[in-house]
Formats: structure tokens, C-alpha cells, sequence
């Protein structure tokens, strides 16, 4: 380390360690340990709430809530979120376990009857999750297993991920680009273009009011989607103005395990490989969100980061089991939300007068742990016509960014040929029914099981074994 960076860390005093410590955790409070960052507590407002919302549709059409029961659900699950940054104090900003969304939406939707059952699967794959994530953590497995997965099936389950939400977009949900095909339409290809277009990318370099907006994620595609769909007739807003007093009572009645019952020993056995499929999700965030701090660490010589997957394990171990009881609305209560962090790391690599300490731009991002946006009905009734349209947007850019990420990982034909059967069984047929498969090609089609290599570091979820 240079000698500024030595002077900038004694002044500094460590602003990521400041906190009081509990076990392996550091508590933080919002203006003693977290100072304010005006630019995030702007984006969160306006990106992570309006983002958040997509969900209601899924919960109105697929788990059979009110409009307003499903506020109350996300109100619940964003708060557990939201505030668990503050109690445990992991340097990530939290989110879905986004690929893992369209497996379990066809999981559930196609293996369970609308109802509590749904519900109860919800909190199964959540406390599924939780014990894995624990016992893994304690037992200090996790690097052991990542680095004995084939690279087959790792790609595989990507593979999945993106099948599962383009069968969900193209072909199950088409209703909605034939009753919105102007606005989908174009909501489609301004993200595609904003997030993952070639020519884009290389002006964002050169204007930089692209490259604040291509920043923003998802929100142009909201917004052109939410313009071009009110010129077309597609899209219609009613604005309603108060307080929104979300039903909690009558929603738990119908979500928590301690009014609907608690899943059978048999369904924990069902979603259990499942369960599994999101635990190796999560390693893949946990190596995505410690590889973009530590590019930016050296600018941050200030701001010393501890990042350690045991703790951050943990941490999501109990988010999972807290929003089980409260609102089983898994993968909802993920590690990283990968877009998110990529933009508060920028900012905080540009030095202390853009954001004292990483943990305070993370905090103020997620409101210092109180989504109160969720109370706003002018806010959520300007989001309701395009929420629909919204979830349509997450699934294909999952769908693109997951292919993105599978396809360099296997360099052998043969091993992307099994890695896309895998993906397709994991996305049409029960998860054992793939995991079956997935066996069967990778010892008598592929041929080879992993080879373990002690000299190796694990680097993400998804490296390919030597």
C-alpha cells in the first residue's frame, strides 16, 4: 500500500469498521455510523421501490393476494431487507437471487395449487435455504463444494435460469405482449440497448450523460414503456393520493405458517434440490460482489472492506428464516443485487467526497433499512399500469444475463451440449427429474466427474475446474 493510502486509512480510522460488534456481525446506525449519501438515497427511492413492485403481479396472479395484500407482503420482505444491512452489516447491497426466480416460479406454479400450499412451499424453500446456508457456513464446506461441482452443471444451472424466464416471457405469459405490444415491445428494447448493447456500451465512454442514464438499470425502460404505452392507448394512469396503511394482519393470515400451517416433512424433500440450486447461486453472488469491491479497493486505501462468505452466509441464513415466518416470498432475500452494488461501487471508488464509506452509500441506497416509499399511494398507483410489463423486463434481462454468463464457462462442445440439456430439464421437468439427467450426461455422456485440484482457488460459483 502507497503512503497516502497509509495516512488516508489512520485519518480515516476505518469508516467500514465503525459499528458495534455482535458475534461475527457489526450493527450500524443510520447518522452515528452511516453518514447520508444524497445520489443513492435518490436511486433507491426511485429505482429500488419501483423495481420491488414487479412482484405484485406475481403474487396477485400466481398466489392469489389482493393488490393491496401484496404490498403488504413486499412492505414485510423489503423491510427484513432492508434493515438486515443494517443488523448484520455485510458490505453488499442486497437483493433477489435473480436467477433463481423463473425456476422457482415454474416449480411452484407448476407443481402446486393456488393457496397456501404456495405459500408453504415459499417458507420451505426459505428455511431449506437458511439450513443449508448455516450448516455450510459452520462447517466451512462451501469452498469444497463449489470447487467439486462439474462446470456443467454449474453452467447448467444458469442455463436454466435463463430457459425458465424466456419460456415464462415468450410463451406462457404472451398474453401480455398481445395486449401491450407497443409498450412491452418497446420497454424490451430500450433495456436490451441500455444494458447489453456493444455499440451503447463504447458511447457510454464518451458521453457522460449516457452513461448516467445506461446507470439508472432498469428505470428507462420504465419510463419509455410508461411514455410510448400512453400515446398508444395501451397504458392508462390513475393517480391516487394518501397514505397507503398496508392490511399486514389480514395478509400474514394467509402467507405465515404460524396461521396457514407449516410445510409437511415431504415438501421440504421436494424443494430441497431446489433449495440446493439457489445455495450455489448464492456463492456465484457472494465471488460477483467481493470481485467488484476488490477492483475498486486500491482507490479506497481509506475504506478498508472485509468481506468473508462464512459471515455473509450467516447473515442471509437468518434473513431467510425471519422472512419465512413473516413473508415467505423466496428467492426474494438474496445476497447481492448485482446491479445495485456495481453502481455504488463506482460511486465509491471516485473518493470520499462522493461517498465517505461504502456502508454508508449502501445504507442510504436502501433508505437506512426504512422502505417507507411503500406507503405512498401517488408512488405505487404511478407504478401499478406498468408493474405487469415490469416483471416482463426483469425475466428476459435475467434471461439475456444469465446466458452471458453460462456460455464462457464450459469450453468443450460436449460440456455445453449437457449444460443445455441440464438448463432445459431444469426449466420443463421437476427439479430431481434434472438432477437425474444431469448425472446420467455427466458420467456416461460427458464422461468425466470433477477433479479435485488443491492448488486451485475457488473464484466464483461458476469457474471452470482444472
Amino acid at each position: 500500500m502507497d503512503q497516502s493510502n497509509s495516512t488516508d486509512t489512520s485519518l480515516d480510522a476505518s469508516a467500514s469498521q465503525r459499528g458495534w460488534r455482535w458475534g461475527p456481525f457489526t450493527f450500524r446506525v443510520p447518522f452515528l455510523h452511516l453518514k447520508f449519501v444524497p445520489s443513492q438515497f435518490v436511486q433507491g427511492v426511485v429505482v429500488a421501490s419501483g423495481t420491488s413492485l414487479i412482484m405484485a403481479p406475481v403474487l396477485i396472479g400466481y398466489f392469489g393476494l389482493s393488490f393491496e395484500e401484496s404490498l403488504a407482503l413486499l412492505l414485510l420482505a423489503n423491510t427484513i431487507l432492508c434493515a438486515s444491512f443494517l443488523l448484520f452489516g455485510e458490505p453488499f447491497a442486497p437483493g433477489m437471487l435473480t436467477p433463481a426466480f423463473p425456476l422457482v416460479l415454474t416449480f411452484i406454479v407448476g407443481g402446486y395449487p393456488e393457496g397456501p400450499e404456495r405459500f408453504q412451499v415459499m417458507t420451505a424453500l426459505s428455511l431449506s435455504l437458511a439450513a443449508i446456508a448455516t450448516v455450510f457456513s459452520l462447517s466451512g464446506l462451501s469452498q469444497r463444494l463449489m470447487r467439486a461441482l462439474p462446470v456443467a452443471l454449474k453452467a447448467g444451472i444458469i442455463f436454466g435460469a435463463a430457459i425458465s424466464a424466456l419460456d415464462r416471457v415468450f410463451v406462457k405469459d404472451i398474453a401480455l405482449f398481445q395486449s401491450h405490444p407497443v409498450s412491452a415491445t418497446t420497454a424490451l428494447v430500450v433495456a436490451l440497448l441500455f444494458t447489453f448493447s456493444a455499440p451503447v456500451q463504447m458511447l457510454r465512454a464518451r458521453h457522460k450523460w449516457l452513461d448516467s442514464l445506461c446507470s439508472l438499470g432498469l428505470l428507462p425502460g420504465f419510463v419509455a414503456a410508461a411514455v410510448v404505452g400512453v400515446i398508444a392507448g395501451e397504458i392508462h394512469f390513475d393517480i391516487r393520493w394518501g397514505l397507503f396503511i398496508p392490511p399486514v394482519t389480514e395478509t400474514l393470515a394467509k402467507v405465515s405458517p404460524f396461521s396457514i400451517g407449516w410445510p409437511p416433512l415431504s415438501m421440504y424433500v421436494d424443494v430441497l434440490p431446489l433449495a440446493f440450486v439457489a445455495y450455489v447461486i448464492l456463492f456465484g453472488d457472494f465471488v460477483t460482489g467481493s470481485e467488484m469491491i476488490r477492483s475498486a479497493q486500491p482507490a479506497r486505501g481509506d475504506d478498508p472492506i472485509d468481506a468473508d462468505f462464512g459471515r455473509s452466509q450467516l447473515a442471509v441464513a437468518a434473513r431467510n428464516g425471519i422472512s419465512a415466518v413473516l413473508a415467505p416470498l423466496f428467492p426474494y432475500q438474496g445476497l447481492l443485487w448485482t446491479g445495485v452494488h456495481a453502481v455504488i461501487i463506482q460511486t465509491w471508488r471516485r473518493g470520499r467526497d462522493k461517498m465517505a464509506d461504502l456502508h454508508s452509500g449502501i445504507g442510504s441506497y436502501y433508505g437506512f433499512g426504512l422502505p417507507l416509499i411503500y406507503l405512498c399511494w401517488p408512488w405505487i398507483s404511478l407504478i401499478k399500469p406498468i408493474m405487469a410489463i415490469a416483471l416482463m423486463l426483469t425475466l428476459a434481462l435475467t434471461a439475456f444475463a444469465c446466458i452471458l454468463v453460462a456460455a464462457p464457462l464450459v469450453k468443450k462442445p460436449l460440456e455445453m451440449v449437457c449444460a443445455l440439456v441440464i438448463g432445459y430439464m431444469l426449466a420443463m421437468f421437476d427439479v430431481w427429474t434434472a438432477l437425474a439427467a444431469a448425472v446420467f450426461l455427466l458420467i456416461c455422456i460427458n464422461g468425466s466427474l470433477p477433479r479435485r485440484n488443491r492448488s486451485a482457488e475457488v473464484t466464483g460459483a461458476v469457474q471452470t475446474p482444472e
